[in-house]
């Protein structure tokens, strides 16, 4: 082999290397991150879960008091038409001649 290949060779593993070193890095900054801010007392997860029940029954109740007070959206209007665009649609009529 010669000199070239070897040192290409060399750049190459170095860069690997490198590569797979800043992974590693980065893999452990996340797992320090989760570790120091994921900590949560068990009195914050029993106030999510008293407030996550209390949602849940609200939306029985209101389930079993039928649908009459959900609103329903009117339809769309139909397409008002400007004048712009009619002129326009009228153009690309008479461009494709008369529809057979």
């Amino acid at each position: 082999m010669n000199q070239a290949m070897i040192s290409a060779i060399q750049i190459t593993i170095a860069g690997m290397g490198l590569v797979f070193i800043a992974i590693l890095v980065l893999w452990l900054v996340m797992a320090l991150l989760v570790r120091w801010t994921g900590s949560r007392s068990d009195e914050d997860l029993t106030n999510e879960a008293h407030q996550a029940a209390a949602a849940a029954v609200a939306f029985a109740l209101a389930d079993r008091a039928g649908r009459k007070d959900l609103h329903e959206f009117p339809p769309p209007p139909t397409a008002i038409v400007s004048a712009w665009q009619a002129v326009m649609r009228g153009k690309m009529l008479n461009k494709r001649g008369s529809v057979k």
